[in-house]
């Protein structure tokens, strides 16, 4: 049973990112794409949180601010890396944006005084150096006339630095023991309020399409979601977040293949070096 939830987390999380892949073909902009998602999402989160008996008092001002923190990172992190797809390399824009389990490592080294060892240090340049690789390979760095590639890398560093943001409110919600359905609803909800407050000032209707994908892509980030916490009660997280956090880069490259989208040998070589900063930094994290 536990293979299934992780086999789940892996289609969940590459199910979004295809969505997104999906919408952008389909001419969907990334804020509808995106708010269709988190108003799913929220909903989604506050029957998650009624199912299993979520009680008021969960609801404590640290959890509140630490899910505000990560909705709101998590909002916008979700609206730029569609905005990264639409403008540039899919593969790429995915495996970037899933190595940002890079920034709560270095958060717990910071301000958890995690071990900072030589084992943690080559995790964190290996994958440094996979976003260079990749980046070099969509010929970012190449000083040409296209400003696209240049303006793909800002867009797809921002989402990966604001994507970071969810994942601390998840290590600091396992820290301090809070209630994780309780944080995930405030979190969903306190997004969706955030891209509400730019609905309403934008005045553009959303598009009827935008309806499938954004609430597809909600039910397959929490399908994700759940089956990571529950593969999490059968197996150790040194398992669980190896394969989960890779298995769903390796499969975006593929749909980027099929795609026709050009990948470099530097480009599968920062890849799979990305994979195994990833994988010495999730064995480092979680073996202890």
């Amino acid at each position: 049973m536990s293979f299934i939830y992780i086999l789940l987390v892996v289609l969940g999380i590459t199910a979004f990112a295809y969505l997104a892949k999906l919408s952008a073909e389909n001419g969907i902009s990334s804020f509808d794409f995106t708010f269709v998602m988190f108003a799913t999402a929220g909903v989604l989160g506050y029957l998650f949180a009624k199912f299993n008996h979520v009680e008021i008092a969960s609801y404590t001002f640290e959890l509140c601010s630490i899910s505000a923190m990560a909705g709101i990172g998590g909002a916008t992190a979700v609206f730029v890396f569609n905005k990264s797809v639409r403008i540039g390399h899919f593969g790429y824009s995915n495996a970037i944006y899933r190595s940002s389990f890079l920034i709560p490592v270095i958060f717990s080294v910071i301000f958890f005084k995690a071990t900072l060892n030589i084992i943690t240090i080559t995790g964190i340049l290996f994958i440094l150096t996979s976003i260079m690789l990749i980046s070099w390979s969509n010929d970012v760095f190449s000083g040409g006339r296209n400003n696209n590639n240049m303006l793909w890398f800002f867009m797809i560093i921002g989402a990966f630095a604001l994507s970071g943001l969810p994942r601390i409110g998840q290590l600091l919600i396992s820290h301090h023991k809070l209630n994780s359905f309780a944080y995930l609803f405030i979190s969903y909800a306190v997004g969706f309020i955030l891209l509400l407050i730019v609905f309403l000032t934008r005045r553009q209707r959303v598009k009827a399409q935008a309806l499938l994908y954004g609430m597809l892509a909600a039910f397959a980030g929490y399908v994700g979601v759940y089956c990571t916490l529950e593969a999490l009660k059968l197996m150790p997280a040194a398992v669980v977040f190896p394969i989960t956090l890779s298995a769903p880069i390796m499969l975006g490259m593929i749909i980027s293949f099929v795609y026709r989208e050009k990948i470099r040998l530097s480009g599968w070589m920062g890849v799979l070096i990305g994979i195994c900063g990833i994988i010495i930094l999730s064995l480092q994290t979680y073996t202890k």
